[in-house]
């Protein structure tokens, strides 16, 4: 932070000294021009060129793949994705035995391409603008893959095969995260983009925290239906069915009540977690295997997720 005094300069106007480091920064000199934005009532922005004519950077960066293992090659470009790389180069000896591999990585994410590839490198463009994504029909998106992969962990129960399809949803959640999490950065990083996005910063935070907790209830979701495919013939289904069932009617409230903005809907969501709870314990007392330990133990972290969602309603100004 840096702090300066207002010097009287004539009858109308007063000045203000700018940072030589933020001068020199923005190779600006003597007759420069800059441009002040008026932001809010106790806010000033000052810019050195005007809005309209900054272009986003060009970033680019190259990523060795040798001696690395999938994990730490996924994470890489994921940092790179999240931070808006326009150009990512993966680079080394074991480009070209790795490509399949490289190429089901890229894939992993939205407007990613390889663009070209030889011996010893792959070049893979970011093909995405950031002003055509609505963060509300991106987020109503991620609501409905959820809301199918619910309804088919349930059936899971009834003996069907739904587990590959579970999979490929909960990829494709995956895909929608990283992209709102990119989005909603740039926003924080850029506040005319924020502007565009009619987004305040709390409300930035706001749909951050909700993209987190919706991408562990798709987890939840996919774990639970990897549990309910191997079930034991002795467990109580119908229960277990009833139980997920109200499960199910918390999460679509939550959502309704963010998109509602109903605090009252967000508060009956809070109020059903700990009777839900005591539900999942009577069920456990009943039925204390490995199985069912595993099992109410996502049912309990899926509702707790859900909460998280309701309370993001009730906290909101």
């Amino acid at each position: 932070m840096h702090i300066r005094k207002l010097v009287k300069a004539g009858q109308a106007s007063h000045t203000v000294s700018l940072p030589k480091d933020w001068i020199t920064k923005n190779k600006l000199n003597k007759g420069s021009v800059v441009y002040i934005e008026e932001k809010s009532d106790a806010e000033l922005l000052v810019t050195p060129q005007m809005h309209q004519q900054r272009e986003p950077a060009k970033k680019e960066l190259t990523i060795s793949i040798d001696n690395k293992d999938q994990g730490t090659i996924q994470r890489e470009l994921t940092a790179a994705y999240v931070n808006n790389y326009s150009s990512i180069i993966f680079s080394g000896k074991q480009v070209e035995k790795n490509a399949k591999l490289l190429r089901s990585i890229v894939q992993e994410f939205v407007a990613l391409e390889v663009a070209d590839q030889s011996a010893s490198h792959m070049i893979v463009k970011d093909l995405l603008n950031l002003e055509e994504i609505s963060i509300e029909q991106t987020l109503r998106r991620m609501d409905m893959i959820i809301r199918s992969m619910l309804k088919d962990s349930i059936a899971a129960l009834e003996g069907k095969h739904v587990l590959d399809k579970i999979e490929y949803k909960d990829e494709d959640i995956n895909r929608l995260y990283f992209l709102l999490y990119r989005l909603l950065k740039s926003a924080l990083i850029d506040s005319h983009f924020a502007e565009k996005l009619s987004l305040s910063n709390a409300e930035i935070l706001g749909r951050w925290y909700l993209i987190v907790n919706l991408e562990n209830v798709a987890d939840c979701g996919k774990n639970i239906c990897k549990i309910l495919s191997s079930l034991e013939k002795n467990q109580d289904k119908e229960k277990l069915k009833e139980l997920y069932h109200q499960i199910q009617e918390s999460y679509e409230l939550a959502m309704k009540s963010f998109f509602s903005k109903n605090k009252n809907s967000a508060d009956d969501v809070a109020k059903r977690r700990i009777p839900l709870f005591d539900v999942c314990d009577s069920y456990f007392e009943k039925n204390k295997t490995a199985q069912t330990a595993l099992l109410i133990e996502q049912f309990k972290s899926m509702e707790s997720l859900i909460c998280n969602i309701a309370r993001i309603v009730i906290d909101h100004e």
